[in-house]
C-alpha cells in the first residue's frame, strides 16, 4: 500500500489476493444465502419478465452470485469487476453453469474510470444492473448509481443490496482491520433514494432481508435491497 493509491486500487489488489479463498468462511457463505434465496423470491419486484430474457449487468460481480441468482430469468449476463481475481472467478462459474461466453462472461473493469474496454455495446442498455454488497467500497456512491444508470435501458431496473448503516460497532475488529478498504459504513434509506433521484431513478423501492446477517470480524448488520427504474420517456 503506498499513499498515493485510490481506495478503487486498494480494492483491486486486496480481492485479487483472495478471491480463490473469499467464499470459504462461514459467514460469506450464509450470505451469499440470504442474496441469492431474496433475488431469486423477488424477481418481478427486481423487473417485469421479459420474452426471451433480460440482459444483466453484474457490476462488482465477484464470483457471480447475482448472476447465478438471476440465471433462469437472463439471456445475456455480463459481469465487471476491478478485480481480475474476481473475474476469473466469475468467468469459473460461467464455464460450471456449462455457459457459453455469449451468454455469461466478465471482464476487469471500472466505470467511474475512462476504460474503453466497456465501451462497446456489449456493456450497454442492460434491463437489469445489478451492485451486491461493493457500493460501500466505492468513494463516490452517487457517481457510481449515475455510471450505472447510463448502461440502462428505458425502463431498466438498477438493484444496490448492501448494508443498513452501522459504523464500526458492528464487527469492530473485522471492520477496522479492513476500514482503507471502507468508504462508508452503510447507507439509510433516505440516502439511497436521494442517489437513485440524482441518477433520474423513480419507482423507487427498498426491502430489508428479513434476517439479520453476520459480518466480517462478528456481529451482525441489515442488508438492503433498493431498486429504481429509469422511466420509459427517457428514450432519444
Amino acid at each position: 500500500m503506498t499513499t498515493s493509491q485510490t481506495i478503487g486500487e486498494l480494492n483491486s489488489e486486496f480481492f485479487d489476493s483472495i478471491a480463490k479463498s473469499t467464499y470459504s468462511a462461514d459467514w460469506v457463505r450464509n450470505l451469499v444465502q440470504q442474496i441469492s434465496s431474496f433475488l431469486r423470491e423477488h424477481v418481478e419486484w427486481i423487473a417485469p419478465p421479459k420474452e426471451g430474457g433480460w440482459r444483466v449487468l453484474d457490476y462488482a460481480c465477484g464470483s457471480g452470485i447475482a448472476s447465478m441468482a438471476l440465471t433462469a430469468h437472463a439471456s445475456v449476463l455480463r459481469g465487471i469487476d476491478i478485480s481480475g481475481g474476481m473475474v476469473d472467478q466469475y468467468n469459473a462459474t460461467a464455464l460450471s453453469l456449462n455457459l457459453k461466453p455469449e451468454q455469461m462472461h466478465g471482464v476487469r473493469g471500472n466505470i467511474l474510470e475512462n476504460d474503453e474496454t466497456l465501451n462497446g455495446s456489449e456493456f450497454q442498455r442492460f434491463d437489469v444492473a445489478i451492485m451486491s454488497m461493493a457500493l460501500h467500497h466505492v468513494e463516490d456512491p452517487a457517481a457510481m448509481v449515475k455510471k450505472l444508470t447510463e448502461r440502462l435501458v428505458p425502463g431498466g431496473s438498477l438493484v444496490i443490496i448492501d448494508w443498513l448503516p452501522h459504523g464500526e460497532k458492528a464487527g469492530e475488529q473485522g471492520m477496522r482491520s479492513h476500514s482503507h478498504l471502507i468508504s462508508h459504513y452503510g447507507f439509510s434509506e433516505a440516502e439511497m433514494q436521494d442517489m437513485y433521484a440524482q441518477a433520474g431513478l423513480g419507482d423507487f423501492g427498498f426491502l430489508l432481508h428479513p434476517e439479520q446477517s453476520e459480518i466480517l470480524g462478528g456481529g451482525m448488520n441489515q442488508l438492503f435491497f433498493a431498486r429504481g427504474k429509469l422511466p420509459v420517456s427517457s428514450d432519444p
